[in-house]
């Protein structure tokens, strides 16, 4: 029945995924720890395998509609792969079984919950601040010459974000290459898409080289269910107003989070 219930979420995970270029792999961690009982440092590898997978199915359409910018996703690409493939590789390896912070003793998964679920609350609430109906380019308020410099550590803090608690950091890229790159919303998406793919999968990568071993036939039993809500999503596009969408997944992740903190810590 828990398993019946972790492949449901798994594709509302990619229903959410297809739909707003990002956000689904909040889903990601906390099904695997709470459904299908993986430690959290684990979960964190799997859900990099399964967000690269499932984002680079996502990606195919846009693809094939020449929407995704191939010299924005290189710039951001490249320094957020460094900083994943560096958090999985020497970051989450060096953290201690057990720690304190202040007032409260972690295990090593616990304190990769806690910041995990401290990531969702802010994102949620940026999600829920976010204005709607905004589509277009926002032009950048930085100069031309600094934009690779900016998109450059933007790429850098998110793969590291990105290699820690194993989310693929789409509501961090969407908006910043709308805003520094200058692109449309469509665009953002599809490049996104094809940016959380890589830098992903050279989170996991950085698990291999670290000797973590992988449930490979639970793995693709996991993203072709997250796959098929990519299909589903696709479909329902125009059917369901995104704004509903962003704002119903806003408030779950929201509460999910609060589970998450309070689960751990009490």
């Amino acid at each position: 029945m828990i398993d019946i219930v972790g492949y449901g979420f798994a594709v509302l995970m990619g229903v959410v995924l297809g739909l707003l270029g990002g956000g689904g792999s909040l889903l990601t961690v906390p099904i695997l720890v709470y459904l299908f009982k993986i430690p959290a440092i684990t979960a964190t590898g799997y859900s990099l395998v399964i967000v690269a997978g499932t984002s680079l199915f996502g990606a195919i359409p846009y693809l094939r509609q020449t929407l995704v910018d191939f010299k924005i996703a290189a710039l951001f690409a490249v320094p957020s792969m460094i900083g994943v493939f560096s958090a999985r590789k020497w970051l989450l390896p060096a953290l201690p079984k057990e720690m304190t912070v202040g007032l409260f003793s972690f295990t090593n998964d616990q304190f990769v919950l806690v910041i995990f679920a401290v990531l969702v609350l802010i994102i949620s609430v940026f999600m829920l601040k976010k204005k709607s109906g905004v589509k277009k380019a926002v032009p950048s308020r930085f100069p031309k010459w600094s934009f690779p410099i900016v998109v450059g550590f933007e790429g850098l803090f998110v793969g590291i974000v990105t290699g820690f608690v194993g989310a693929g950091g789409g509501f961090m890229i969407v908006p910043a290459l709308m805003f520094f790159a200058n692109l449309p919303l469509r665009n953002a998406i599809a490049t996104s898409l094809v940016i959380i793919s890589l830098k992903s999968f050279v989170g996991f990568l950085g698990d291999i080289s670290s000797g973590v071993t992988f449930d490979w036939v639970f793995l693709m039993s996991f993203i072709a269910f997250t796959s098929l809500g990519v299909v589903l999503g696709a479909i329902v596009n125009k059917k369901i107003p995104v704004e509903w969408l962003r704002k119903g997944f806003a408030y779950l992740v929201m509460v999910m989070g609060v589970f998450i903190i309070l689960k751990e810590v009490y």
